[in-house]
């Protein structure tokens, strides 16, 4: 399988980064170590000096995101990208999110690395994966919903050989690939736009790592891709490819 940034996002975007980890995972409803993990995040966004929702815009990160999404033809304050949505979420002191186990874990590393990040079910990606923009006649059917969103081709997406993946970039993921109890092997995906936040792209595979290790799943590889080196090869032998 290859993983790819298209020409056209890094001609726009030339600082993206993505850090990219297959995995064999163990995916359970609930995992005690990660509820841990849940409970330590309002103190470490605290420390990040973020603790109202009114000051996330005026972030670096999630500002140079809102102008992204205002790129692609979306109302930002609608359509947030996956960190926001969760930075939202703690700082409110909801019920933070409780879908699974490696789910639940890849979004507190999210949390902790003020990255988005994401992760498909091996078994359900078709081909190869590549970041690119939308085309037309392409819809998205997004998880959780019954829906079919039309997809513009000012839209970033993940995709695979037949369908889109993730839409807006990391705003929504599809419900044909997503991670769910039964997933065996994952793909999981750590998103940087700008320049500035490469280095933490590798330090937040490193933390990934780490934490989906101490739940039971078995890293096999992870690596960057970016505009020196745009596509990386994973050797994936259960899946033969």
């Amino acid at each position: 399988m290859k993983i790819t940034i298209a020409p056209e996002i890094l001609e726009n975007y030339p600082g993206t980064h993505i850090g990219w980890l297959y995995a064999h995972v163990i995916v359970e409803a609930k995992n005690d170590y990660v509820e841990a993990l849940k409970s330590e995040l309002p103190r470490i966004l605290q420390e990040y000096g973020l603790s109202k929702t009114e000051e996330l815009s005026k972030h670096p990160r999630i500002a140079n995101w809102r102008k992204i999404y205002s790129a692609m033809g979306v109302k930002p304050s609608s359509y947030r990208c996956s960190l926001e949505a969760l930075l939202r979420r703690v700082i409110k002191g909801e019920n933070i999110w409780n879908v699974s186990s490696v789910v639940d874990c890849y979004n507190c590393v999210s949390v902790m690395t003020l990255l988005p990040m994401g992760a498909y079910d091996a078994y359900k990606l078709k081909g190869d994966l590549t970041l690119r923009y939308g085309r037309e006649g392409e819809v998205f059917l997004p998880l959780g919903s019954g829906e079919e969103i039309p997809v513009k081709e000012s839209h970033i997406v993940y995709a695979d050989e037949e369908k889109i993946c993730c839409w807006l970039w990391n705003h929504r993921d599809s419900r044909l690939c997503a991670v769910t109890t039964d997933t065996k092997e994952a793909y999981f995906f750590v998103d940087a736009a700008q320049e500035s936040d490469a280095r933490d792209v590798e330090k937040a595979l490193d933390l990934l790592s780490r934490h989906l290790e101490a739940i039971g799943c078995k890293v096999k590889a992870k690596g960057i891709i970016n505009k020196a080196t745009p596509q990386a090869s994973v050797i994936n032998s259960s899946l033969g490819c």
